[in-house]
């Protein structure tokens, strides 16, 4: 995991990481990739060990916290990094301290992302490690939707239509697929489930794959844990989906109507992300038309958006 240059922690996280260490830390640098509002740190300490240090830094953040220390102190995995230290005390954030990985190889960074040869074998024989693992019975379920996410776009689809992913008599001529499959789709179950493996959760230790940030782990079908990750990896040169999961249009048209969802709700959304997004739409609507047995969606290509 590459660094940013060194940087000035709060005083109350240094004295709590000091505090927990028993030793004086020398140097904080922050991930080189992720997306959190939780402060993140790998921190040199005295003797010249290190440690992961994220500390919430609010409700909602200290709540998904929290989950990820019940998670990698429950279950305590190869592909988890271990716990060192828990502080969850009255007045302040919680703050989990465990396992140093900026050795490790990181596919992701703020300059792209580079899979080397092996690493996606490595990866989904990871996942289906992790998939194959029973949930702890106190983790959050997932549970399937009881409203169709395609049904509400069927009623008004301009804005999904305005993507130009596809014609609006592709469109007409699918859509009840969609909605059955959407509906159809089965999330429940008693495996763990990840939550949200991407890239920039991954990293590699010699042969052994790590998956970390376990803020969204649920128990549920174990299939998510894999049709969340298809998508994006075809985008950075992974395999097609329907080459991973021919049997999975339940999981491709939900996911593409979150997508969908997401992207029109989401105002803030910055302008490469909304490009991002579109292009997982578009890679989803493909699988998922394959998986179904769809005519080819007619619009564009996610090479070309």
């Amino acid at each position: 995991m590459p660094n940013d240059p060194e940087i000035s922690p709060p005083r109350y996280l240094t004295d709590i990481v000091e505090t927990a260490m028993g030793k004086k830390s020398t140097r904080w640098t922050a991930p080189d990739c992720g997306l959190s509002s939780a402060h993140r740190f790998s921190v040199q300490l005295e003797d010249n060990s290190k440690v992961f240090v994220k500390a919430a830094t609010d409700k909602e953040t200290g709540q998904w916290l929290r989950r990820e220390h019940f998670v990698l102190s429950s279950m305590r995995l190869g592909f988890m990094p271990y716990v060192i230290a828990w502080i969850d005390t009255p007045g302040i954030h919680p703050v989990l301290i465990s396992q140093d990985l900026s050795h490790a190889y990181w596919p992701a960074s703020h300059s792209g992302v580079v899979w080397r040869d092996g690493d996606i074998d490595l990866l989904f024989s990871g996942i289906k490690k992790l998939s194959l693992q029973t949930a702890p019975p106190d983790l959050p379920a997932l549970y399937n939707r009881k409203v169709s996410i395609w049904s509400q776009i069927a009623v008004d689809p301009e804005g999904f239509l305005h993507l130009d992913l596809c014609s609006e008599a592709w469109f007409g001529r699918s859509i009840d697929a969609l909605i059955k499959a959407e509906r159809d789709a089965d999330v429940t179950g008693n495996c763990l489930v990840h939550g949200d493996i991407r890239s920039d959760n991954v990293c590699f230790v010699d042969s052994k794959v790590v998956f970390v940030d376990w803020s969204h782990a649920a128990k549920g079908n174990g299939l998510h844990n894999l049709a969340t990750i298809v998508p994006t990896l075809y985008l950075e040169g992974g395999p097609a989906p329907y080459m991973i999961m021919p049997d999975g249009g339940g999981e491709a048209a939900t996911g593409c109507a979150d997508h969908i969802q997401r992207l029109a709700v989401d105002r803030g959304m910055p302008v490469w992300l909304k490009r991002v997004f579109k292009q997982i739409i578009a890679i989803e609507l493909e699988w998922a038309a394959q998986c179904l047995k769809l005519d080819e969606p007619d619009g564009a290509r996610w090479r070309d958006i």
